[in-house]
């Protein structure tokens, strides 16, 4: 099928003139040459938007910023003649037999009323995303808008923006706009049109790729929900425990005349939430490093780096960076909390044992003969065990902020690999052991004295609750001494063991 309008034409002339430095007129490319009586020069490529909704205009808007000849074709041209941006001049649907490319901006629902015979031989883009989450259909609204223009060039493209980042340029969220059609022309066509708005055109090839674009801008958070149910989780187990524990357990034991000790019940909202969070946060940690010492093991174990994780071992070295921001957040709120009430009260580990001193008692401005026992707390300086508590939990947190930065796009292009493994795997692992040494100094003087005291056969919830990390920390040791170190890293460069190496050549074979 040969295309029908001029705009091809020049956009082989652009392709041409691009790969060149040397401008149109050096190379004998415009010399006299015209396009409906323009030379190539000035010729500006006219593109049809037919629909005057939001997404419609703002598009329309950023074309014409960009130079583009636009018009948008309307049913009704004098129907919201006042929210059209300036440089888009508006008509009837028949401006789209002269245009270069037609955006169709208008929802699924309205396909059936688009002039099919004023569309044949044009380039048609697709822009409409659907209402639900769920696709209710195998095929896409790009390919069931193709099967209604069966003689038009249906592509797949710009249905990832937004009517603001259109009207902004694209300076808040991703540039990225995907591109999918099945004639390779009219794909190239439209990158042009994409990197001329000022975005950055990715093409994925067949129209039938339009059902993963389509999934993009409905998609809530797809690579964040089994990390944020697994951090959930952890949190929701280890919270039960120190609920069951210190308001079920102790308020029974500790009564004295039968009563209930209601007043234990006071920590839920703030104190149970920031001992949990804080075990917490130190266990995703060690997550989000466990499967890499797992792989190590495995490839040792194996002999050889060329053979696939199981599947669930891949899925969880993939959810590494949603982990490790999730252990950002738990973090953050364990450090505002615990900051939020650093009272003697609260932080014996800190300020030490208190000393009770006896006072006499006041009776209205007067000073009695009576007397009773006070508490007093922080009556001399930080113990070293407080200090060594609270240094390496600020110094962990930092190291933590650190990585979370360095994960950011922004930050990762300019980091070298090396440069960035540094940092997520050195200063990760440094992150862990500081943060495992803050845990083992409440451990020593608050947790160890309950290992043994009346819990209803609940563990004491610090020192058990911690052993993910201290066993990720264990497992790594030897793969970073020799001489497991020096044969991991054989492996890892390409040595592949004996019998390993004929299993490799017969799945080659095969």
């Amino acid at each position: 099928m040969a295309f029908t309008n001029t705009g091809f034409e020049r956009r082989e002339w652009e392709i041409e003139i691009r790969k060149s430095r040397s401008s149109p007129t050096e190379r004998g490319l415009d010399s006299g040459l015209k396009m409906n009586g323009e030379k190539k020069s000035d010729y500006k490529m006219k593109i049809c938007v037919i629909g005057s909704g939001d997404f419609g205009r703002a598009l329309a808007g950023r074309l014409a910023s960009m130079k583009y000849n636009v018009i948008i074709a309307s049913r009704n041209p004098d129907k919201n003649r006042t929210l059209i941006p300036d440089g888009v001049e508006v008509a009837g649907l028949s401006c789209a037999v002269t245009a270069d490319l037609v955006i169709v901006a208008v929802p699924k629902d309205f396909y059936h009323t688009l002039p099919v015979d004023l569309l044949k031989g044009k380039v048609v883009v697709d822009v409409s995303n659907r209402a639900s989450i769920k696709a209710k259909s195998s095929e896409s609204q790009a390919e069931q808008l193709a099967r209604l223009l069966p003689e038009s060039f249906v592509v797949k493209s710009f249905n990832v923006l937004s009517a603001y980042s259109l009207e902004s340029g694209g300076l808040q969220g991703s540039k990225q706009v995907f591109v999918a059609g099945d004639d390779a022309f009219a794909r190239d066509l439209v990158s042009g049109v994409v990197l001329g708005a000022g975005f950055t055109p990715v093409d994925l090839g067949g129209l039938s790729n339009a059902r993963t674009i389509e999934d993009i801008p409905v998609a809530v958070f797809p690579q964040w929900r089994v990390p944020f149910y697994i951090h959930l989780s952890i949190f929701v187990f280890l919270y039960i425990i120190g609920f069951v524990k210190s308001q079920i357990c102790w308020p029974i034991i500790w009564s004295t005349d039968g009563a209930f000790l209601w007043d234990l019940w006071n920590h839920i909202p703030m104190h149970n939430i920031n001992k949990t969070l804080s075990v917490h946060a130190l266990n995703t940690l060690a997550l989000c490093y466990l499967p890499g010492v797992l792989a190590a093991w495995l490839q040792i174990y194996r002999g050889t780096k060329y053979s696939r994780f199981p599947a669930w071992l891949d899925n969880w070295l993939k959810m590494r960076k949603q982990l490790g921001l999730l252990v950002l957040f738990a973090a953050s709120i364990h450090a505002c909390l615990s900051v939020a009430y650093m009272s003697q009260m609260y932080q014996d580990v800190v300020f030490g044992d208190p000393v009770e001193a006896s006072v006499y008692m006041m009776e209205g401005e007067t000073e009695s003969l009576n007397r009773t026992t006070i508490t007093l707390f922080g009556t001399e300086k930080m113990k070293w065990r407080g200090e060594c508590f609270l240094m390496t939990g600020v110094f962990g947190f930092a190291l933590v902020v650190l990585l979370a930065i360095s994960s950011l796009p922004s930050v990762t292009a300019t980091l070298s690999w090396k440069e960035f493994a540094f940092v997520q795997s050195g200063l990760g692992w440094t992150a862990l052991i500081f943060l495992c040494a803050h845990d083992m100094f409440y451990e020593w003087f608050y947790g160890w004295p309950y290992m043994n005291g009346p819990s209803c056969g609940i563990p004491s919830f610090i020192p058990v609750c911690a052993l993910c990390n201290k066993l990720t920390i264990l497992m790594k040791l030897p793969t970073v001494l020799p001489p497991l170190s020096t044969h991991l890293a054989r492996i890892r460069a390409g040595y592949v063991r004996a019998d390993k190496q004929k299993v490799i050549k017969q799945e080659e074979c095969v």
